[in-house]
């Protein structure tokens, strides 16, 4: 009988004891502080603009007299609570001597977000990519001039480096700006679609500064 009045008492503290954990980890999952923003699989993409530095007086007719703006868009994955990959691609339309041309990269790298545990928030970053730019002639009148019409232009490997801020505006979606820098060289002539290789790589400096949105799946 003392074993059964024991029973009651005691299930009663089990059963409180449950119910109080039970919302103190409820509360944890609720609580946005407690997860982390750079895990699953994230997409971006945004506008701003774009700027490039031909480093070789011989290629002056390719430089940019006057920039149009740009798009971008990338996709990020998470591999730890502050870190995630990403591979992006950027585009913008530039006037030139010899018309109008487009410039770009296509990028892959990593993200490091510091303070990542803290979601609603502001949260800076950095970021470190290596990929390829290209600079398509299209239907400029070098192009014409030299009876090209189709994919010319010039690709080369690149190395870039940006900071930004994300501004989360709900447990999943986030504004951002950043502003970076990406320096490498034209080592390849794509005339109609062919690749030819460059005796003297052009070397090339382009900085952007982009603004968007980022959706976490």
């Amino acid at each position: 009988m003392k074993a059964i009045r024991w029973i009651a008492p005691l299930a009663l503290v089990v059963l409180v004891a449950t119910s109080a954990e039970a919302r103190v980890h409820r509360r944890q999952l609720d609580d946005p502080h407690k997860d982390y923003t750079q895990r699953g699989i994230q997409l971006y993409a945004g506008f701003g603009g774009q700027g490039y530095r031909i480093e070789d007086h011989n290629f002056d007719y390719l430089e940019e007299r006057e920039s149009n703006g740009s798009f971008f868009f990338g996709m990020g994955v998470g591999l730890d609570r502050g870190v995630s990959m990403f591979i992006e691609g950027t585009g913008s339309d530039h006037e030139t001597d010899f018309g109008d041309v487009t410039f770009g990269t296509a990028m892959v790298g990593i993200k490091y977000t510091p303070n990542s545990g803290y979601r609603y928030m502001t949260q800076p970053y950095g970021k470190i990519a290596v990929g390829g730019m290209y600079l398509d002639q299209g239907d400029s009148p070098y192009a014409i001039r030299d009876r090209h019409d189709d994919h010319n232009g010039y690709i080369g490997p690149a190395v870039g480096i940006a900071l930004g801020v994300d501004h989360f505006i709900g447990r999943r979606t986030a504004l951002f700006g950043e502003v970076g820098l990406t320096t490498g060289q034209f080592d390849q002539r794509v005339i109609d679609g062919h690749q030819h290789e460059l005796d003297d790589a052009i070397a090339v400096t382009s900085a952007h500064i982009q603004f968007g949105l980022r959706f976490r799946l």
